[in-house]
């Protein structure tokens, strides 16, 4: 019995140790860098004094955690900043093309409740008010200017099949005399199928004549009112729609290849912006702009993301015309999915983290809590800043989904070489969690 009790007193006193010390870690006490670097603020710059390049084909900002009000903010200022220079006018999500394209035709309209809208995504990421303050501002350009002159929002990522087929059917209406009954009936019988979650149900019969909708919306109705200003470019976006259907078909299995899978489908979303890239420079805008979470649009490699990320597969398609902004955070009230919760057991909770990241600190002496850095300014290799990027460090990149072993592991920060997968970041000191409107 004194063997047992001692036994038991062991495990109580180790495990108020563990504890005491996880939460210390999370309030950043312990491996916490608060000192301020010198020669920072001459380093470092305002979002406003960033400069973002003119002469790359793509310009990408990454998200350090989905679940940050600042962070999708950050997207509408980048935006409002390329749009100002003049060549880009458009914006690319890691969300379902077909959920992009309702978005894309509601700011081409004057009337329609955008965060009603929003309250339809499958992702509550987005169900937010920075996203309709996004969105807002999209639809007020375009009603000022011309239609060859629209802000476009697109989608890139082949998951999202439901909400393609939905678009895809409802588009095809529009224009019955473009398409046969055959046509009209396969697309509203697969997006019936795909829509019942008690159907187990193979869609590779339908892969071929996908294949032949989407040949048909590249180039059907050529030369045809319907086909001019921003109803051609519709057109394409439901061409698109079609061939990322046909991705998904083709994918890998993600229960019995995840990596395979979480590969294939960082080089479709890669291959699916070269192609609304190539719709914008025929608008005459040779920029394009592409927002995902920083595990996707980082150059190289990212644990958890593929051996090669999206980032790295657009850098090789535009050879080396890309430029990578990622986002980082030093204090952080996230708000994540937790794992394991679906449909009317969905659930989201607020999380606390601390990056650790020295440069992260250095963002509480800047006005606001924000500061960039332009790692090609960054030339003094004798310099702290200099060394703090071109050596392995922990910045913050949390995921959806999360679990107990979050914290146990500290896996809501990845180890690497910032500067070999960013061109520049952008340093919050403190972030604060989303709130979604309708989930």
């Amino acid at each position: 019995m004194k063997q047992y009790a001692k036994t038991i007193k062991f495990l109580s006193v180790f495990l108020v140790i563990y504890f005491i010390s996880l939460i210390t870690i999370k309030a950043g006490a312990i491996d916490s860098p608060e000192h301020r670097i010198p020669g920072i603020e001459e380093a470092g710059c305002t979002f406003d004094e960033f400069l973002i390049p003119t002469d790359v084909q793509v310009v990408g900002i990454g998200e350090a955690t989905h679940g940050n009000r600042e962070f999708q903010q950050v997207k509408l200022w980048v935006l409002q900043k390329m749009v100002d220079n003049g060549t880009c006018h458009s914006i690319a999500f890691e969300m379902s093309p077909g959920e992009a394209a309702g978005y894309n035709d509601a700011i081409h309209q004057a009337d329609g409740d955008l965060a009603e809208l929003l309250g339809r995504t499958n992702y509550p990421i987005y169900d937010t008010e920075e996203m309709t303050q996004l969105l807002e501002w999209m639809r007020e350009y375009n009603l000022t200017h011309s239609a060859e002159e629209s802000l476009v929002f697109y989608g890139v990522d082949m998951q999202g099949e439901e909400k393609e087929l939905a678009y895809l059917d409802a588009f095809c209406h529009e224009y019955p005399e473009l398409f046969t009954e055959e046509e009209l009936m396969q697309i509203a019988e697969l997006g019936e199928a795909v829509a019942d979650p008690q159907v187990n149900f193979d869609a590779t019969p339908y892969r071929d004549f996908l294949a032949g909708m989407q040949q048909k919306l590249m180039t059907v109705g050529e030369g045809t009112a319907a086909r001019a200003g921003y109803g051609d470019q519709r057109f394409r976006i439901a061409a698109e729609i079609a061939g990322t259907i046909v991705q998904w078909i083709d994918a890998p299995s993600f229960e019995e290849d995840p990596n395979g899978y979480g590969q294939y489908r960082d080089d479709c979303m890669a291959a699916n912006l070269k192609y609304y890239y190539e719709t914008e420079v025929d608008r005459g805008y040779p920029q394009i702009l592409i927002t995902a979470h920083n595990g996707h649009s980082m150059k190289g490699n990212a644990q958890g993301y593929g051996d090669y990320t999206m980032g790295n597969k657009i850098n090789e398609l535009f050879a080396g015309s890309y430029y990578s902004i990622g986002t980082e955070f030093y204090n952080s009230c996230v708000n994540i999915h937790t794992a394991g919760t679906y449909d009317e057991e969905y659930v989201r909770e607020d999380h606390f983290y601390c990056s650790s990241d020295p440069l992260a600190y250095q963002a509480k002496f800047f006005e606001g809590g924000i500061y960039c850095l332009d790692f090609a300014q960054i030339t003094d290799t004798d310099s702290i800043v200099f060394r703090l990027l071109h050596t392995p460090g922990f910045t913050g990149c949390a995921g959806e989904g999360y679990n107990a072993y979050t914290d146990f592991y500290r896996s809501y920060r990845s180890k690497m070489v910032v500067a070999d997968h960013y061109d520049a970041m952008i340093y919050f000191y403190e972030t604060t969690p989303i709130r979604a409107m309708h989930y």
